[in-house]
């Protein structure tokens, strides 16, 4: 890939018209710590503008046939695609992130949209027929229609994926979208944002990157909500959100039963840049304490194929952190950890932004680490004594993005199921449950996203 990059420029749109912004901040180049991208940033009145302009294109949409919608899709998957090496680039140097996970993500973006398309296409008619005390045998249509217009809000750690996720199926139930882009990673979605509009009407897609700071001093709290709620107050009612919740993480529960060395190898797969492990954040190891050593052990030799470097190389798997502070951060957890009574196996430290793959052993339940739940490249593990000790650390605190469970019996498997409050559940032994990737929308995702986004309208004939 050609690396050479001049400076590129993002701005809000609106209407479908480029707009000037109320505010501007540099996006750095994460690779060569130069100005990769300006970005003007939106206010409420930009967002407001934004929200009323894809209101106004929704009867426009509603026009089209679902067939169309899925040509829509069809064609933007196509258009992701033709540019991926350009969107790759844009991940690789705004959000730091190595170039093989850059590309994963790009062509994840591409899936979201396809999966779509197939889901629109095989969608059944809607008539239905129905019976009462005085009338036999009528017709009525239950019409899906859209609920108007979405805001997406793709994140920092993977914005394109995530705001694919959003966009495909908004698009695809016929609604306005508005998307508030983070201004720290605009540049990916900015691009995915201009390949959208190529397809749908006129206004139909908005865009406004919107810095943290300026969405603190119009509000005084921060966040893109914060601007949205604003604007909504200001007379642009029926926005509906759809974002994923990000938070979470992921935990994984490995039984003495377990096949060590596959988990092994689950846990470390693919390094802490990829796409899934960046949308789900810290892999919290539970292991019963007879076998810690054990899966430990393996657990390290893993680890210890982590890299990191040069984020253009397609071995590097670890990015570095987007600033010192970002290091800083890992060593107090790390120091936290071991301070409560942790054991550091492999790291804990930083050479500069890069913090070395780490592993530690006998994390504490009251770990700050564990709290976090970003994506870092340190896997913290806990010991267990029993299952009940087990369920009852797998289902305290916050929700977990996914879980993965390590044991040949199936009951103890569906104890943790049930026990936990988590996305996705794989089961790995004793009769493996495909694993439910979060970088995928598949069809049934799909159809849950479609009545998310529409509301039922009965007409009787």
């Amino acid at each position: 890939m050609d690396v050479a990059q001049t400076e590129r420029r993002v701005r809000p749109v609106v209407a479908g018209e480029e707009v000037d912004g109320s505010g501007s901040a540099d996006v750095p180049d994460q690779t060569t710590d130069e100005v990769f991208a300006t970005v003007a940033t939106g206010d409420q009145t930009t967002v407001a503008d934004a929200v009323s302009a894809a209101s106004g294109a929704v009867p426009t949409a509603l026009e089209t046939a679902v067939i169309q919608r899925a040509t829509w899709c069809e064609a933007i998957t196509a258009g992701i695609r033709n540019r991926s090496d350009e969107l790759t680039d844009a991940l690789v140097r705004e959000a730091g992130v190595p170039i093989a996970s850059a590309r994963e993500e790009a062509a994840t973006a591409a899936a979201q949209f396809d999966s779509v398309a197939d889901v629109l296409r095989s969608l059944t008619g809607p008539y239905r027929t129905w019976t009462t005390a005085t009338e036999a045998g009528d017709n009525s249509l239950v019409a899906a229609v859209p609920l108007g217009v979405v805001q997406c809000r793709p994140s920092v750690r993977a914005p394109l994926a995530t705001a694919a996720l959003q966009l495909a199926p908004s698009l695809g139930a016929g609604n306005g979208v508005v998307v508030t882009a983070p201004a720290a990673t605009p540049v990916a979605v900015s691009i995915l944002t201009e390949l959208v509009r190529e397809h749908v009407p006129e206004a139909a897609v908005g865009f406004v990157p919107l810095a943290a700071d300026a969405e603190h001093a119009l509000t005084g709290r921060g966040g893109p909500d914060a601007v949205l709620d604003a604007a909504v107050a200001a007379g642009r009612a029926g926005v509906t959100r759809f974002q994923q919740r990000l938070g979470g993480g992921t935990t994984t529960l490995v039984f003495p039963d377990a096949d060590l060395d596959a988990a092994a190898a689950a846990i470390a797969d693919g390094g802490p840049s990829a796409v899934e492990r960046r949308l789900a954040g810290t892999c919290h190891v539970l292991v019963h304490a007879s076998i810690q050593d054990e899966l430990v052990e393996r657990l390290d030799g893993h680890i210890a194929d982590w890299t990191g470097g040069d984020l253009f190389d397609e071995t590097t798997t670890v990015a570095p952190q987007r600033d010192a502070a970002g290091a800083d951060r890992l060593a107090y957890f790390v120091d936290d950890a071991t301070t409560k009574g942790a054991t550091l196996v492999r790291g804990g430290s930083a050479d500069g932004r890069q913090f070395r793959p780490t592993v530690l052993s006998d994390v504490p339940a009251d770990a700050a680490l564990l709290e976090d739940r970003q994506s870092t490249p340190i896997v913290p593990v806990t010991p267990f004594t029993s299952d009940a000790d087990a369920l009852d650390l797998a289902a305290a605190g916050r929700p977990s993005q996914s879980v993965s469970v390590f044991t040949a019996r199936h009951s103890l498997a569906m104890d943790v199921a049930e026990a936990v409050d988590a996305g996705s559940i794989s089961v790995h032994g004793g009769g493996d449950v495909p694993e439910d990737r979060l970088g995928s929308l598949d069809g049934r995702r799909v159809h849950e996203a479609l009545t998310r986004l529409t509301r039922t309208k009965r007409v009787l004939q």
